[in-house]
C-alpha cells in the first residue's frame, strides 16, 4: 500500500517508527505502511486540481475524525497496525470463509448476469474485508501537516501609571482595553488569540481594575509564552513605564527562535503629566499606649495651577476624619503638611493622608500617602539617681505626672543611705543602684544626676562594677542613659579615665575650675533645631522662637568639645568660647544624652503662668528619645522588615533579633516563622542566625500575592506577629511618562515594531497573515469508527438487496 513520496520533503529522513514493515499476517500487532500522500499544492497541477484534492482530503478527514483543527495541506506518513492478536491459522479460515463466500456467486446453477454476480462478488469480499478490519481492531496510525491559525496573545498593561489621563481625554486603561477589544474583535475567527492583563504577574482575560505591583513587562511576556509555546505573535498594550528597566535582552532570544514577533502599543504622553502628590516624609514605626506622635507629610504640584486644597488626615476603620487642613496652597512649592494622632487602642493603625479638591491632576493615585504605626502598651521604665536638690525635686515631680513613663526615684541622702520611691524593679534599694546586671537590665532609662565618683567603689570595688554595667546597659542593652550636671560630675567628680566618660558625648575636661558660674542663655545650634529633642514647637520658627523666650540657666560644667559621630544640640558662650550644653550620641545599641547644666528646673519655675509648659516637653522629648524600642523583650522575637511599603511582586526581607534576660544575642535558636499569605496558604520557615549577626534570624518573603500577608515568628512559648501589606507600587508613579524606548527594543529583537493605536487595522491584517504549518501524529481507530460500522451494514444490505430482486435466498 505505497503512495508518494513525502510531499513538500522529498529528501527527508522518516521517523524510526515507520521504518520496519510487517506482513498483515503476522501474529504479533501486524501493521503495513506508506509513505506520504503527495501535498496538496503541488506546483506541477493546476489551481482548480489542487482545490479539488484539498477538499477531497479535508472531507476524508473529517470523516475520519480528524476534521477540526484547519486544512490539512499533506500526509508525511501512514501505517495500518492491527490491535488484536489474531492467529494465523484463525486468519486462513477467515479468508477461506470469505473466498467461498465470494466464488458461490459463480457456481453453474447461479442464473444472475454476469455483471451481477462479479458485483455480488465483489460486496461479498468488501463485506468480508471490513469484519476482519473489525476482528483485527485495525488502527490507522498517520502523520500529516496542517494549515492551522494564527496564534497571538494580547497583553494588556494594569498597573497604576495606566490611571494617567492623557490618552486623548481618558486614561491609559480605558484606552488600552478599548485597544485590546477592537484588535479582538479583528481577529475573531482569523486566528486564536488569547487575552491576558499584566503588572508583576499576568492574569486571564483584560481587566479594567488596577492590579497591584509594579510593572515588570519582560518578565510578563516570559510568563506569556511559557502557556503559549506555540504563540506567533504577541501585542503589548502598555505605557512602557516599567521601573525595573528590563529591555527583556534576556526573553528576546527566546522569542527570536521560537518565532514569535512583539508588537507594542504605547499609550500616553512622553512629557511629565500634571499631577499632584501627598508623600509621608516623617514618622515613627511605633507609639506606646497613651502617647502621641506627629506625622509629616510634604503635598506638592507638578505642573498644575497654584490652587488651594484641603489635606484630611483619616484612620483606618474609622468614618470620620481625624483632623482637616483648610487651604493648603499647592503648585510651585512643596508644603508641608504635620498632624499629630494619639491612638487610643494597642495594635497596628494605619493613618491616611489625602488631598482632596485638587483640579487638573493626571491621576489620583498619589493624592492620598499612608503611614503604618504600631501602638505598643508598654510605659518607659525611667530609674532617676541623684541627691536631694531643685533639679531632682521638679524633673521627678513632672516625669512622675507623664503618661507613659513609669518613674523610679533612688535619692542618696546626705548622710549616708538612700530612699526610694516610685515603680522600682530591684531588691537592694538600700545600695543605690541595682546589684546584678539583669535588674538593671529591667529599665528602659537611667538618669544620672550629681552621684560622685567615690558611691561606685564603695565596698572596695575599685573596679567600678556599676560604672561598667551602665556602659554596657546602653552598648548591649540598647537603654537610654541621661547624665546632669552637678558639683560631683564631670571634671568636677574626676570622671574623666571612668567607664562612664567612654560612653559620654564630649570629652572631659580637666581644668582648675571645673564649673563656669553665672546665668547664660541656651544657645540651640542649628542642627540642634531640626532635632527630636529639641522640638519644643511643632513649626520650626516657632520652635526657634520658644527657647529664644526660655528662663537662663544658672551655672554649668566646663566639658571638653563634642567627640565625633556625637550631635552637638545647644550651647553656650563664655569669653568668646563656646561651651557643650546639651549632646547627644549612639553608643552601640543605646543613645547617650549629656547636659552639663542642672538647672532646667527654672524653665518651669520662672516661666509666666500663661507660657507653654516648655521644660515639661524638653524632658519628655529626652526621655522618649533615648528609651530603647519596646517591642523589643528577652526570649521574645522581635520582627523587622527592610521595606516599609512594598508592592506586590516585591520580594522582602525581615529579621527576628532574639536575646536573652541580659540583652545578650541568642544564638541557634529554634525559631519557627509562619507566613500566611492572603489566599491563605501557610509556608514554614526555620531562619538561621550567623557569625557576622548573631541572635539575628533574616529570611526572605516573596509577595507573590496581593493583600494583606501575616507573619508570625515563635522561640519557645514567646509569640510575635506582624502584617505586610503587598500593594501597588509607588515607583512608577514617581514619573509617570510613557517610555516607548523600552518595549521598542523587545520589539526590534523580535522581528516586530511598535504600533501606533490608530494602526490597528493594519495590524489586524498583518497579524491574520501569519498563517503556519502544524505537524500533527494520530492514532486512529478504524475498526471503531462509525463509518466503518457504516460501511458494513451497507455492503450486507445491498448485497441482500440484489439477491432478493433477482429471486434468490
Amino acid at each position: 500500500m505505497r503512495k508518494d513520496s513525502v510531499a513538500g520533503q522529498p529528501g527527508r529522513a522518516r521517523d524510526s517508527r515507520f521504518r520496519v514493515l510487517d506482513d498483515i499476517s503476522g501474529s504479533d500487532g501486524s501493521r503495513v505502511r506508506g509513505r506520504g500522500a503527495g501535498r496538496f499544492h503541488d506546483k506541477r497541477g493546476a489551481g482548480a486540481r489542487q482545490s479539488r484534492e484539498g477538499s477531497v482530503v479535508t472531507v476524508l478527514f473529517r470523516l475520519l475524525g480528524l476534521g477540526d483543527g484547519g486544512p490539512v495541506l499533506s500526509v508525511a506518513e501512514w501505517a495500518f497496525r492491527a490491535g488484536a492478536q489474531i492467529p494465523a491459522w484463525l486468519w486462513a479460515v477467515f479468508c477461506g470463509a470469505g473466498a467461498a463466500a465470494a466464488m458461490m456467486n459463480f457456481l453453474p446453477h447461479n442464473t444472475m448476469p454476469r455483471a451481477t454476480r462479479v458485483s455480488l462478488c465483489l460486496l461479498r469480499l468488501a463485506g468480508f474485508g471490513l469484519a476482519g478490519l473489525m476482528l483485527a481492531r485495525t488502527e490507522l496510525e498517520m502523520r500529516f501537516v496542517r494549515g492551522a491559525k494564527p496564534r497571538v496573545a494580547i497583553l494588556c498593561d494594569a498597573s497604576a501609571s495606566m490611571d494617567v489621563r492623557d490618552a486623548e481625554g481618558r486614561t491609559r486603561r480605558e484606552a488600552a482595553c478599548d485597544i485590546a477589544d477592537k484588535l479582538w474583535r479583528r481577529l475573531k475567527g482569523k486566528a486564536e488569540v488569547s487575552r491576558y492583563s499584566f503588572a508583576w504577574d499576568i492574569e486571564d482575560g483584560i481587566t479594567n481594575a488596577v492590579m497591584p505591583g509594579c510593572t515588570r513587562i519582560a518578565s510578563s511576556v516570559e510568563r506569556v509564552i511559557r502557556r503559549e509555546m506555540e504563540a506567533d505573535a504577541i501585542v503589548i498594550v502598555t505605557d512602557g513605564n516599567d521601573t525595573g528597566g528590563d529591555r527583556g535582552l534576556l526573553v528576546a532570544p527566546a522569542l527570536a527562535a521560537r518565532g514569535t514577533v512583539v508588537y507594542p502599543i504605547v499609550l500616553g504622553d512622553t512629557n511629565s503629566p500634571p499631577r499632584a502628590e501627598v508623600k509621608i516624609v516623617s514618622g515613627s514605626p511605633y507609639i506606646r499606649l497613651g502617647d502621641e506622635t506627629m506625622v509629616s507629610a510634604v503635598a506638592s504640584g507638578t505642573g498644575l495651577p497654584d490652587q488651594t486644597v484641603r489635606a484630611v488626615l483619616y484612620e483606618e476603620g474609622v468614618a470620620q476624619p481625624l483632623a482637616v487642613r483648610e487651604n493648603v496652597r499647592i503648585g510651585r512649592e512643596p508644603v508641608r503638611l504635620q498632624f499629630v494622632v494619639k491612638p487610643s487602642r494597642p495594635g497596628e493603625r494605619v493613618y491616611r493622608i489625602a488631598l482632596e479638591g485638587v483640579r487638573g491632576c493626571a491621576s489620583d493615585r498619589r493624592l492620598v500617602a499612608e503611614h503604618r504605626l504600631e501602638v505598643v502598651d508598654a510605659r518607659i521604665r525611667v530609674l532617676y539617681v541623684d541627691i536631694p536638690r531643685d533639679e531632682r525635686k521638679i524633673l521627678g515631680l513632672w516625669l512622675a505626672r507623664d503618661p507613659v513613663v513609669d518613674l523610679a526615684t533612688l535619692t542618696m541622702m546626705p548622710k549616708g543611705g538612700w530612699y526610694g520611691q516610685g515603680a522600682l524593679r530591684h531588691r537592694d534599694v538600700g545600695n543605690g543602684l541595682p546589684g546584678g546586671e539583669a535588674d538593671l537590665c529591667q529599665y528602659d532609662v537611667i538618669i544620672l544626676g550629681d552621684i560622685p565618683r567615690s558611691y561606685f567603689r564603695e565596698g572596695g570595688d575599685v573596679s567600678e562594677t556599676r560604672l561598667r554595667w551602665l556602659a554596657d546597659f546602653v552598648a548591649r542593652r540598647g537603654g537610654g542613659l541621661v547624665t546632669l550636671g552637678g558639683r560631683s560630675v564631670y571634671a568636677a567628680g574626676n570622671y574623666q579615665d571612668s567607664a562612664l566618660a567612654s560612653v559620654l558625648p564630649f570629652e572631659i575636661a580637666v581644668s582648675g575650675d571645673p564649673q563656669v558660674p553665672r546665668e547664660f542663655a541656651v544657645l540651640p545650634t542649628p542642627l540642634g533645631l531640626s532635632h527630636p529633642v529639641m522640638q519644643l514647637e511643632n513649626d520650626p520658627e516657632a520652635n526657634r522662637e520658644a527657647w529664644a523666650s526660655l528662663p537662663m540657666l544658672d551655672g554649668c560644667n566646663r566639658v571638653g568639645p563634642v567627640k565625633p559621630g556625637a550631635i552637638l544640640l545647644a550651647e553656650r558662650e563664655v569669653g568668646g568660647v563656646r561651651i557643650p550644653v546639651i549632646a547627644v550620641q549612639d553608643v552601640g545599641r543605646g543613645k547617650v544624652l549629656s547636659l552639663s547644666a542642672d538647672t532646667t528646673w527654672r524653665w518651669e519655675m520662672m516661666r509666666e503662668p500663661e507660657e507653654a509648659d516648655r521644660f515639661r516637653r524638653f524632658w519628655g522629648n529626652v526621655v522618649r528619645y533615648v528609651a530603647p524600642d519596646p517591642r523589643l523583650q528577652p526570649n521574645r522575637p522581635m520582627i523587622q522588615r527592610s521595606r516599609a511599603n512594598p508592592a506586590a511582586g516585591d520580594t522582602v526581607t525581615l529579621s527576628a533579633r532574639l536575646v536573652d534576660s541580659l540583652y545578650r544575642p541568642v544564638r541557634d535558636a529554634e525559631l519557627k516563622v509562619e507566613v500566611c499569605s492572603p489566599s491563605g496558604k501557610i509556608q514554614w520557615i526555620y531562619p538561621c542566625d550567623s557569625r557576622r549577626r548573631p541572635g539575628v534570624y533574616e529570611y526572605d518573603i516573596v509577595l507573590d500575592e496581593p493583600g494583606e500577608w501575616h507573619v508570625s515568628a515563635s522561640n519557645r512559648n514567646e509569640v510575635t506577629q506582624t502584617s505586610i501589606r503587598a500593594g501597588d507600587s509607588d515607583e512608577e508613579m514617581d514619573d509617570p511618562r510613557a517610555r516607548p524606548a523600552l518595549v521598542e527594543s523587545l520589539a526590534v529583537a523580535t522581528g516586530g515594531h511598535v504600533v501606533q493605536p490608530s494602526q490597528i487595522e493594519s495590524l489586524a491584517g498583518t497579524l491574520c497573515r501569519k498563517t503556519r504549518t502544524v505537524v500533527e501524529h494520530r492514532v486512529v481507530p478504524i475498526w471503531n469508527l462509525p463509518l466503518t460500522f457504516l460501511l458494513f451494514l451497507a455492503v450486507v444490505s445491498l448485497d441482500c438487496l440484489i439477491r432478493k430482486r433477482r429471486g434468490m435466498a
